[in-house]
């Protein structure tokens, strides 16, 4: 490639990703392994054996991808191959044998998590390249999304018999490791598949009713992850450069993520007790549970709370807690660039889905009372007053951030007594969400407390990603009013639609502490 000298070793990690025939590639580890280059030389080998081929490589952001994953698409290739650089206007690679390479990043504007990634999803895709995709402004639907996109149909002109004679429709990914959704749905699935557990979010092949095909009494992954550290990559970056790295990352933590690559737990996690397995809840069960707690006479304490932004993320969160101390999250949403009457219309739409009144108040943040100057020097309107003129009465929460972790860590924390709401096992939390909530489980597992250049972490959370954690510090500024007791009820909820809770003979369920 180009007058540059790619070295691969034989049987290594470079040399098994490049025999990969997965339809989703993934290659991760530590910084300086070789991923970029790796994805790179792979795609410039697919552009050649798929002659006028529609090729995607994409990064987060414009900067990213500028400055990143294309000039290493110009580093390797060949200055005969190409036909017309990008543009201006159009930021395609047209190679001399037909196959385009489109340049393209995912921070759209206006996107959220209803909306798709733009003018991606006008195009359809032989292969796609997604250069560090666990960049927050990549979101698991995003992924999704693209590998809708993987329709291509040209032909294959190579002699290998291991190749797609059309396509080849394959993504390729790569990663350094963390502990966000890219963590949750790609990489643990497969760590799991390894040790003989199944995962429900491994990719897999399944029927046409979308359940996996099982070989041998196991499913077949569709996913291929290569994971290596900066060592795998010597004979490129030569023992320098890893003796600069290892004198720059003394934190051991840090060592182990950003040169050894693995993905295990973070130092400087905010709230290191969170654990999915235990924490998160199918979202029917959760609206099965607080069905179940109307019928056995308790009136549910309903509560809320907001994180206004404009640029930034808005977040809402509506929670509920029931007789016992426990609390749910269990509905709410997270948007960029979104309206306040698009908010308030979501939160009313909300609200009016589990039966939750309109003159609930919602914790929000204080400065959302603050007025400000407006462009003509007259005193704005507050974001508060604009929400009081949709119905919505938002009332100043706490901002003191080590009192907020201190009082939902207390919730998350295991207590050896407390029974869990839903099964009656012992040594449970008081807080539990929804799965529908992905966003909070995102951001939980990635808030981190900020280090030093030494990689020490300090007592000062990141103010990075931390949308969903300030609504949630906010919604609890006081301590959630217990479920009261207000009889048995023989009409049913008006949001049964959301569950099948009666039986055939209209029997339901007893929660498990009043259980004879």
């Amino acid at each position: 490639m180009a007058n540059n000298v790619y070295r691969i070793v034989e049987g290594g990690m470079h040399d098994r990703f490049h025999n990969s025939r997965a339809k989703i590639q993934f290659i991760g580890g530590g910084f300086g392994n070789g991923k970029t280059a790796c994805a790179v030389v792979k795609a410039l080998k697919l552009a050649t054996d798929y002659p006028g081929s529609n090729g995607l490589i994409a990064r987060s952001t414009y900067p990213k991808l500028n400055d990143t994953i294309r000039k290493e698409v110009f580093k390797w290739c060949p200055k005969q191959w190409i036909k017309r650089s990008p543009t201006k206007d159009d930021n395609t690679l047209i190679l001399t044998n037909g196959t385009n390479i489109n340049f393209r990043y995912m921070a759209q504007r206006g996107k959220d998590s209803d909306q798709s990634t733009s003018n991606l999803l006008s195009a359809t895709f032989d292969w796609i390249v997604v250069d560090q995709i666990e960049d927050p402004e990549f979101i698991h639907k995003d992924f999704m999304d693209l590998m809708g996109r993987l329709r291509g149909s040209t032909e294959y002109i190579g002699n290998d018999p291991t190749m797609p004679k059309v396509g080849p429709r394959w993504i390729i990914l790569t990663s350094n490791p963390t502990r966000n959704w890219v963590y949750r749905k790609l990489v643990k699935p497969l760590h799991d598949y390894k040790k003989g557990i199944f995962n429900p979010d491994l990719l897999c092949q399944v029927d046409n009713d979308g359940k996996p095909i099982l070989v041998d009494g196991k499913p077949v992954p569709i996913i291929e992850l290569f994971e290596g550290s900066t060592h795998e990559n010597i004979e490129n970056v030569g023992e320098d450069f890893i003796s600069g790295m290892l004198a720059t990352f003394t934190n051991d933590s840090m060592r182990k993520r950003f040169i050894f690559g693995e993905w295990g737990a973070l130092s400087g996690l905010v709230y290191n007790v969170f654990n999915e397995a235990i924490h998160e809840l199918p979202h029917g069960t959760i609206i099965q549970y607080l069905t179940e707690l109307r019928y056995s006479g308790y009136k549910p304490t309903f509560f809320e709370g907001y994180d206004h932004g404009l640029i930034r993320p808005s977040c809402y969160g509506l929670f509920f807690a029931d007789d016992d101390r426990n609390v749910f999250l269990l509905d709410g949403f997270y948007s960029k660039e979104q309206t306040i009457d698009t908010s308030c219309e979501l939160i009313k739409q909300i609200r009016e889905d589990y039966g939750v009144s309109e003159s609930n108040e919602i914790f929000a943040d204080p400065q959302l009372f603050r007025r400000s100057p407006g462009s003509t020097g007259v005193v704005g309107v507050t974001v508060a007053e604009l929400f009081a003129r949709n119905g919505i009465r938002l009332i100043r929460g706490n901002r003191d951030i080590p009192t907020g972790i201190a009082k939902n860590i207390q919730y998350l924390t295991p207590v050896e007594l407390h029974e869990h709401p839903i099964t009656g096992a012992p040594n449970a939390p008081h807080f539990f969400v929804s799965d529908k909530c992905d966003w909070f489980v995102s951001e939980i597992n990635e808030w981190m407390y900020k280090a030093d250049t030494s990689g020490e972490v300090s007592d000062t959370t990141s103010d990075k990603n931390d949308h969903a954690m300030d609504m949630w510090k906010y919604a609890m500024t006081h301590t959630p009013k217990l479920a009261s007791y207000v009889g048995k009820r023989t009409d049913p909820p008006a949001y049964l639609y959301w569950h099948e809770i009666e039986s055939a003979n209209n029997q339901h369920k007893v929660l498990p502490r009043h259980r004879a």
